[in-house]
């Protein structure tokens, strides 16, 4: 796969212009619409395919905080093992085991008052991960582990944001039931 940041023309940084992403995405998808090549044969359908797919992967990383943070991680040499790397931040740990209890407390009694406040609370938090990882990839002097350690804590806060809506969405159809 090429590199994204490359494939785009987009300078390598955590912040990205949304726009200038979404307008480059929709002209590299134009170009390479399978069926502007019908006159050039199968061959040349099933290339542009393919190049119109690694665009798709290419904005689905730079469009994704965590993504993003990992190719760049990447791009500096960082290896990054998505299911085996966990923050080393004992602090953090042992936060998330708070979250998850508080969570799996508000999920079990059907508090949705409980569940609304901890997504609340989730998204400022998920907000201030974001921060930690764009100071972290910014700064060329700050130690990568330290910025994987960041990008670590981003991924959990989205996998917990993940969770808090298929909770929402079990509350949700639990009262629906209740009601009928």
């Amino acid at each position: 796969m090429t590199d994204p940041f490359e494939q785009f023309d987009l300078p390598v940084a955590f912040e990205v212009d949304r726009s200038q992403l979404d307008e480059r995405f929709r002209r590299l998808q134009a170009e390479l619409h399978p069926d502007r090549f019908v006159r050039q044969g199968d061959q040349a359908r099933r290339m542009a395919a393919a190049v119109a797919a690694d665009v798709n992967e290419a904005y689905a990383i730079l469009a994704d905080d965590y993504r993003r943070a990992v190719r760049m991680l990447e791009r500096t040499g960082v290896d990054f093992d998505p299911e085996r790397d966990t923050s080393q931040d004992i602090e953090f740990i042992e936060a998330q085991i708070e979250w998850r209890e508080r969570l799996e407390e508000a999920e079990s009694t059907q508090d949705v008052a409980a569940v609304e406040a901890a997504g609340v609370e989730l998204e400022q938090a998920r907000a201030e991960a974001r921060t930690k990882v764009a100071d972290a990839l910014k700064d060329p002097e700050a130690p990568m582990a330290n910025a994987k350690d960041r990008v670590l804590e981003l991924r959990f806060f989205d996998r917990l944001l993940d969770e808090l809506k298929r909770t929402r969405q079990s509350l949700a159809r639990g009262n629906q039931s209740a009601a009928e």
